[in-house]
């Protein structure tokens, strides 16, 4: 009986140590095998976003894959699941050795779980971000704002312009009383009689400036302070549905009567919100928008700085958003004169001299009236048409890349009061070829482009994003493949992989309890762009 019991003993042990090594070895192939298929992974997500959109990275320095001819998350599924089948593959294509197929890995299989979009503005802001981390973001805000706090004249012009329009249009008579309302409308009314008054002879305006500003209006605004033979007439096409082509804003006044209409259409903007109410809370707005800014300025297009992109006036059409490309400088020309307007007529009101010369046409003009209060909103219309000229002067100049100081002196006005009814588009052409490209008290003066950065400060962070990504998709468009489309490009992406790792010792007896087929594992894998 106690025969061969020592060699069955041993055969026992052996069977036990060899089904504990093989189970220690299974387990430490299952736990290897994922640290080998974790790395080929790793190496197929890196190599699918080799295949970036090299256009959008050369051209506006974004890292995504995809863009062009409808490429998105299911071919960078497709492309990193072949990827990884090749990494896993036991032996490589044209070996000259021979290799042993330690893990047996089969039915691989991955999907898309994440994506971030380009378009996303997380995304966005992240990769400008790192795009202008190397460069110094320049903190113009105080600076122009302060600038360009100067006060926008008396209260009145409002009901000045009102008045002179009345007076425009004869409805002021010398023998009847005229009801005339005392700070505007809904406020105190008062009877003025009528009382003579003597045409005054030193008037020195050469004729009448009210139907001289009307007559050189009636052609447009943005005829007189650039050449337009030599606009861009482009269209944006946006990611959106296009909108209608909006009526020109410097075309407001075109085809009314008076000059007190076109004054009013220039001073108008937006829902005729005063400057002080549109600045107001603009500090408080976030950095983000500085950040689409610097971006834009290096980036994007505009009348004075030209980056060689399809749209020549982009950063003015990130304040207008208008189709037509001459709509959206012409909204930039609008604000422009608007503001050198009023900033113009704040030295020009103060002066003395300005204010004895127009008292005098005024009483030229409408003296016959009677009525002081007609006559003094004739003068300062008189006054507000001659900051408009001046406004010209300084604009054009503006658009020609010179610098304008600020806030002027009387002696720095370019427009003398005697030429105010001879003003013409080759007067304002002249008078601003005074201005100088350089030099100058650098503090004092200030550009286009530096105008353009008040202007995107105005908008939005939302509309900033938005037409931005307008730009670069029609961009990319118009010059590589019109199938770009920037709302499928992909900068990260999270994937889920699928693989089964069979058992080697599986089919022997003493191992039978272990599960059949082998282990099914999963893993998540994440790659995409990261700023440094």
């Amino acid at each position: 009986m106690e025969t061969g019991s020592i060699t069955v003993f041993l055969t026992i042990l052996f069977l036990l140590f060899l089904s504990l090594t093989g189970v220690a070895f299974e387990n430490a192939r299952v736990l290897s095998a994922s640290g080998y298929v974790r790395t080929a992974a790793h190496s197929a997500a890196m190599t699918v976003f080799g295949n970036y959109n090299r256009e959008l990275y050369t051209d506006y320095g974004f890292f995504a894959f995809g863009g062009f001819d409808g490429k998105g998350a299911e071919d960078l599924a497709d492309e990193f699941l072949t990827v990884l089948e090749e990494n896993i593959e036991w032996l490589p294509k044209g070996a000259k050795v021979s290799y042993g197929d330690l893990y047996r890995l089969c039915e691989a299989d991955a999907s898309v779980m994440e994506t971030d979009i380009l378009s996303d503005k997380k995304t966005y802001l992240k990769q400008v971000e790192a795009y202008l981390k190397q460069e110094a973001v320049e903190d113009l805000t105080d600076a122009l704002l302060q600038k360009n706090s100067a006060a926008s004249g008396e209260n009145g012009i409002a009901d000045k312009l009102a008045l002179t329009k009345e007076y425009e249009e004869g409805k002021f008579n010398a023998s009847e009383e005229v009801t005339v309302q005392k700070g505007g409308i809904g406020k105190e009314e008062t009877k003025i009689s009528p009382v003579s008054t003597e045409t005054d002879a030193g008037d020195k305006a050469g004729g009448n400036p009210l139907k001289s500003f009307s007559k050189m209006m009636r052609d447009g605004v943005l005829g007189l302070v650039c050449d337009s033979s030599a606009l861009a007439d482009g269209v944006v096409e946006g990611r959106n549905a296009a909108g209608e082509k909006e009526k020109d804003e410097l075309s407001k006044g075109k085809g009314k009567a008076g000059a007190a209409d076109y004054l009013k259409g220039i001073l108008r903007e937006g829902d005729d919100v005063l400057p002080e109410q549109k600045q107001d809370g603009v500090l408080k707005k976030g950095m983000n928008k500085v950040k689409y800014i610097c971006y834009a300025n290096k980036q994007f297009s505009c009348y004075t700085g030209d980056r060689h992109r399809t749209t020549k006036y982009g950063r003015e059409y990130l304040v207008a958003g208008k189709r037509e490309e001459k709509d959206n400088l012409s909204k930039i020309v609008n604000k422009l004169l608007r503001i050198r307007l009023l900033l113009n007529f704040t030295t020009i009101v103060s002066n003395v001299v300005l204010q004895e010369k127009s008292m005098a046409t005024a009483t030229v003009l409408a003296g016959f009236t009677g009525i002081p209060p007609v006559i003094q909103a004739v003068q300062y219309t008189i006054l507000l048409i001659l900051a408009f000229e001046e406004a010209c002067i300084d604009v054009m100049a503006l658009l020609d890349g010179k610098k304008v100081p600020v806030l002027k002196s009387a002696e720095s006005l370019k427009m003398r009061y005697e030429e105010i009814c001879f003003a013409s588009k080759a007067l304002f052409k002249r008078k601003a070829a005074e201005y100088q490209k350089e030099g100058g008290n650098s503090a004092a003066n200030i550009t286009y482009e530096q105008y353009l950065w008040i202007f995107l400060l105005e908008q939005s962070e939302e509309e900033l994003h938005e037409r931005s990504l307008d730009l670069i998709q029609y961009d990319l468009r118009e010059k590589y493949n019109q199938t770009f489309t920037i709302d499928t490009c992909i900068c990260r992406s999270s994937y889920i992989v699928h693989y089964r790792i069979p058992y080697l010792f599986e089919k022997l007896p003493f191992l039978a309890g272990m599960q059949e087929n082998g282990v099914i594992r999963e893993m998540e894998v994440d790659y995409g762009y990261k700023s440094g």
